[in-house]
């Protein structure tokens, strides 16, 4: 099995301050309980197709080990169950930023977290499919 598909590299990784605040100007979103979930199209020509990012309100979960173990759970669902969505993204030449807000004042197991995300990135790639159509 090929490892390189299931890594999560840095450029793919949302971080860019610019980027963020776009986001949350421009950006559109919905609400697949546990999440907020954030989306734009990015501009043409950036690192990666699809860049990701996830935060855990500190006034939801005041201890950093809380936040770092919700945070490890969402960045590893998002890692395993990406390559659908970002294939989509390539192959309609899309770049796409996302950002995950956790909404949910209960911590939620893994399994929990990954469905809902899968569920996200299915939703997503409707949504980006209908925009190319």
């Amino acid at each position: 099995m090929n490892n390189e598909r299931f890594t999560l590299k840095k450029e793919e990784i949302l971080s860019k301050r610019d980027d963020i605040n776009l986001l949350f100007l421009e950006g559109k979103y919905f609400k697949e309980f546990p999440f907020r979930v954030m989306h734009r199209k990015a501009v043409k020509g950036e690192a990666s197709s699809l860049q990701f990012s996830a935060s855990i309100p500190k006034r939801l979960f005041k201890k950093a080990v809380d936040r770092n173990l919700l945070k490890r759970r969402c960045k590893e669902a998002y890692r395993l169950n990406k390559n659908s969505l970002k294939a989509s993204c390539e192959k309609q030449h899309i770049e796409l930023h996302l950002m995950l807000v956790y909404i949910s004042k209960e911590p939620m197991d893994y399994e929990v977290i990954e469905q809902k995300i899968i569920l996200t990135l299915q939703r997503l790639q409707a949504i980006y499919a209908e925009d190319s159509q």
